[in-house]
């Protein structure tokens, strides 16, 4: 499993990486930038077994306490229209202006990138799969930052199929604005 220090912000070369403005699904577990969305996957993967889906029951948060700080869990409501954050690790909360834990995603809109999160979100519920994207935003101190998130659907408890709740991991990585020779 995964073994990191209290300060997991990498910083990459800007020419490594490619931000994307949608929503892929995850075929493999190498289109991952992220050591720890790549371990999130595996864990998520390791609980499905070979159901479409692991019951939202199946989550133990002593078996992943190496992926804690990175890892959210949602509520999905209203038929995956909106969504309610359960959890929100440590270092996700050290990368956005406060702890959205028991918040509504809709009731979130000084976050700005709440439109891409919700339709991330609706994807997974919609196509009970996991889905991957790299979304970029700006610190305050003049970084170029994005981070790489992976989701993945957990059903409901009563077997019906449908999708209860999301798991996910999050990794933030930035790179200096000089590095790329414009803005």
């Amino acid at each position: 499993m995964l073994n990191r220090g209290p300060n997991t912000d990498r910083r990459l070369r800007a020419d490594q990486v490619v931000v994307q403005a949608v929503s892929l699904p995850v075929t493999a577990a190498e289109a991952l930038t992220s050591a720890i969305c790549r371990s999130g996957l595996e864990h998520w993967r390791h609980l499905r077994g070979d159901r479409a889906m692991p019951n939202r029951n199946a989550v133990d948060p002593s078996a992943m306490r190496p992926l804690l700080p990175y890892t959210f869990l949602l509520d999905a409501l209203e038929r995956g229209t909106d969504f309610r954050y359960r959890l929100v690790g440590t270092d996700i909360v050290a990368h956005t202006p406060r702890d959205n834990t028991g918040r509504r995603l809709s009731e979130i809109a000084d976050q700005g990138t709440q439109q891409q999160l919700t339709a991330l979100y609706a994807s997974v519920v919609a196509g009970r799969t996991p889905r991957f994207q790299r979304i970029a935003y700006r610190t305050r101190m003049g970084l170029r930052s994005w981070y790489e998130t992976v989701v993945c659907p957990l059903g409901d408890p009563s077997g019906a199929g449908d999708v209860a709740m999301l798991i996910g991991w999050a990794e933030h990585f930035h790179q200096p604005v000089a590095e790329t020779g414009s803005a």
